[in-house]
């Protein structure tokens, strides 16, 4: 620290101007006693100058006149008058004449110079001359005491003066450098209190000069400070705000990534692995992070792949991902224990679209792709027999009629249908069936060849697609099949049973151009394999197929396409009533076809529905009823549900639960006033389908009814299978039942088991009171009949009728 830092300013500026004050008094002293001597010198001289003419002249005279007396007196008077120290009179020999004081020693002797012998003497040598004639010598000092003490009263009156001026000038100097310096020392005060951390102070702004601005400059200071120090302060708790909520977004991301199944890496532009997730470590089987983090990608890859992966199968892949700029790739790695990785890259980029580095992703996809598999496995087979089914059937028909047209080819078909099988099914129960199916199925699956696929369409009704061979192969071929089957051996209940089947022929493109041509040409055959006394075969003959019966199913599927396409369709309602108030319960969903060449007439479902579902029309026909009930729900909240009819085929429509889902949601209608009625026939033919589809249907909360119930054998004993909510009763078992006590223990049955499995009962076809009051003492729940309406285009709501749209 330099010296005098720690003094005040008002004491560093008194003591300035002190030191300049005595500056000045010395120099004013030093001025007035250099003006004095001079003074005093020229005083001297002036008397020097008065006294040398005189003792001359006086002196001379005496001398010349060798008067002693009068010079002794002389001499005596003058230095007792004039203020002289001494006198010394030597002739002009230089002989001593007389004298007067003390003379110094120095006078005395001859030759001596001219100068100063004494302190307080001035000495002087005045000639004695009268005329040109030298008479003597005059030796005399002038003394300098007087002025010596008017010199020195001069300085102590110089001093005293210095003194009084300078105490007084410290005074004024003293006040007025504190009053100069106190708003220096409140900007001071003010400037402490800023650092200390005091942002509000202020100071006084009392004046335009120098100090005002001062204040104003800083206030204007503290001001910005205050509010540079509350930005600073804002951006601090932002930036707190900001790092925690990237903390937790960061542990977030953590667990996130923790979770999840997905092998992530993070890796840097230097080719350095920066994070990794455990599922990393799990997929690669890597037992420390450690051994990951700050390790070479390239080492990490090469490493891990050495025990897991065919190093020649991985190669190509670590030369793809390490090369510079590769953007996204993807790649499966087989792994060595029959696991398969998908390894896939994504470049990283930063907020200035600079790549920062890239990001790995790892999947064991070893059980999706075993599961996709295991479903396209399903979706393409027989859930019984494990066939390719209908739907798979269809595509291969497709993709050979189009690989047809870009190169002739010939083919065939053969449908095959087992006689006797619905008596069988219906007589031993399904489990029955089914066993003869599988049985069946591994006998004819024994006799195709490599590129014949055998299908099961559906039922007992199965399919063999032949390309490539000529009418006497698919000949043989349906031969064998008609022998093989006729001679599997089956026992039931302790019977022995033999059962046959009838195969059709159909070639492409000899008798058909087109897949539904082909079918109902194989069908055509097979019908025609029946009649001809089943057990046989039959190649389609055109002849034959002449019939009325064939001609007019392909003019109903032509009708039936037509009705599609320009909306000939309409549907109809009849009301199921509940028992014991009669009160309208819901309606059941009827499709009528209005008949072009009859206007104001309607066609019967029953004329062209089995057509339509042997052709496959049926599916179309089924989502349109949909479709039309889910536009009358949602345009009418007010009515009551709709029961829609589903055939057997759409139970094997893989895409219709999807359908039926979308268009709930679609409409926005309450899913359970969408209700579907399924004929136990159809559900018993393929009972897991029919069972996976009610279970979807149920749990979309939709209300399923099991129709024509009580038309087979064994109705009981699949109920548990079938979770449908209302049985209803097949009208083969009301319509006569006043006469027949066999048909109302029947349904007492029906009811009671019904009941107790917590299902209701409805049953169809009361054409009258007496019919509707004894399934009312049986206690059926719901009622359906012409007694109470009959099926029209209205449906019937609490307080008006609606006509379908």
């Amino acid at each position: 620290m330099k010296f005098g830092a720690h003094f005040p300013l008002w004491l560093k500026i008194l003591a300035a101007a002190l030191t300049v004050q005595l500056l000045v008094l010395f120099a004013l002293g030093y001025t007035s006693i250099t003006l004095l001597n001079r003074t005093l010198m020229q005083q001297n001289q002036m008397r020097l100058d008065e006294l040398r003419p005189l003792l001359n002249t006086n002196l001379a005279n005496a001398l010349f006149q060798r008067d002693l007396a009068g010079i002794h007196a002389l001499l005596h008077n003058v230095q007792r008058d004039e203020g002289i120290s001494y006198l010394w009179l030597v002739d002009e020999d230089g002989r001593f004449v007389e004298q007067a004081g003390n003379v110094p020693a120095g006078v005395k002797t001859p030759g001596a110079a001219f100068g100063k012998l004494s302190a307080d003497t001035v000495d002087n040598v005045l000639p004695i001359t009268l005329g040109a004639s030298r008479y003597g010598t005059l030796h005399f000092g002038l003394s300098t005491k007087f002025a010596e003490l008017a010199q020195q009263h001069l300085i102590k009156l110089g001093f005293l003066v210095a003194g009084i001026t300078e105490l007084i000038a410290f005074l004024l100097l003293l006040v007025l450098s504190i009053w100069l310096t106190r708003h220096l020392r409140q900007l001071a005060t003010a400037s402490q209190s800023l650092a200390a951390g005091d942002l509000h102070i202020k100071l006084p702004v009392n004046t335009d000069d120098e100090v005002g601005q001062l204040n104003a400059a800083f206030n204007a200071m503290a001001e910005s400070l205050q509010q540079r120090i509350g930005a600073l302060q804002d951006a601090e708790a932002r930036q707190r705000d900001a790092l925690a909520y990237v903390r937790e977004e960061e542990a977030r991301l953590v667990a996130l990534l923790s979770a999840m199944t997905l092998g992530i890496v993070f890796v840097d532009n230097a080719g350095l692995v920066v994070y990794c997730n455990p599922a990393f470590e799990h997929i690669w089987r890597i037992r420390s992070r450690e051994q990951v983090i700050g390790k070479s990608a390239s080492d990490l890859l090469q490493e891990s792949s050495m025990a897991l992966v065919n190093p020649l199968h991985f190669s190509e892949h670590i030369v793809r991902v390490l090369r510079p700029g590769g953007g996204m790739a993807e790649f499966e790695i087989e792994m060595a224990d029959g696991r398969l990785v998908t390894h896939a890259t994504r470049s990283v980029l930063a907020d200035d679209g600079q790549v920062m580095g890239s990001l790995w992703i790892f999947e064991d996809v070893t059980r999706e792709r075993q599961t996709a598999a295991q479903l396209i496995y399903l979706a393409e087979r027989d859930a019984l027999t494990g066939l390719y089914n209908r739907r798979s059937f269809e595509n291969a028909l497709t993709n050979i009629f189009q690989a047809k047209t870009r190169q002739e080819r010939m083919g065939a078909l053969l449908f095959i249908d087992l006689d006797g099988f619905k008596y069988i099914n219906d007589t031993f129960g399904h489990r029955a069936g089914d066993a003869i199916l599988i049985r069946v199925s591994g006998v004819i699956s024994a006799l195709v060849r490599q590129g014949e696929i055998l299908y099961r369409l559906g039922g007992d009704e199965f399919a063999i697609l032949l390309p490539d061979v000529t009418d006497v192969e698919a000949q043989v071929l349906a031969a064998r099949i008609v022998n093989a089957v006729a001679q599997i051996p089956f026992r039931f209940e302790e019977r022995d049973l033999r059962l046959t089947s009838s195969v059709g022929i159909a070639l492409y493109p000899i008798h058909a151009n087109d897949p539904d041509q082909l079918v109902a040409r194989a069908d055509a055959a097979m019908y025609q394999a029946k009649q001809a006394g089943k057990n046989s075969w039959r190649s389609y003959q055109a002849d034959l197929d002449s019939s009325r019966e064939m001609v007019q199913r392909m003019q109903w599927n032509q009708r039936i396409d037509q009705a599609l396409n320009e909306g000939l369709f309409e549907l109809h309602f009849q009301g199921v009533y509940g028992v014991k108030k009669g009160k309208l319960s819901h309606c059941e969903v009827l499709i009528r076809m209005r008949d072009t060449t009859d206007p104001g007439q309607y066609v019967m479902p029953s004329h062209f529905i089995a057509i339509a579902e042997q052709s496959g029309q049926i599916l179309a026909i089924d989502r349109w009823v949909l479709t039309q009930s889910l536009q009358l729900l949602a345009a009418h909240p007010e009515i009551p549900g709709l029961a829609v009819n589903l055939s057997g085929r759409s139970l094997d429509d893989a895409g219709l639960i999807g359908f039926i889902a979308d268009q709930l949601d679609e409409y926005k209608v309450e899913h359970k006033r969408l209700m579907f009625e399924i004929t136990e026939t159809a559900a018993l033919s393929d009972l897991q389908d029919a069972q996976r589809f009610i279970e979807a249907l149920r749990q979309m909360g939709c209300v399923i009814s099991l129709d024509d119930f009580g038309n087979g054998f064994s109705s009981f004993a699949y109920l548990k299978y079938l979770d449908a909510n209302i049985l209803k009763i097949d009208g083969l078992f009301i319509q006569n039942i006043c006469n027949e006590l066999d048909n109302q223990i029947f349904v007492k049955a029906i009811v009671d088991v019904a009941r107790g499995l917590g299902k209701t009962t409805v049953a169809e076809c009361v054409e009258n009171k007496d019919v509707f009051d004894m399934v009312k003492k049986l206690g059926v729940d719901m009622v359906q009949g012409y007694y109470f309406d009959q099926p029209s285009p209205f449906v019937v709501s609490s307080s008006k009728l609606l006509r379908s749209v």
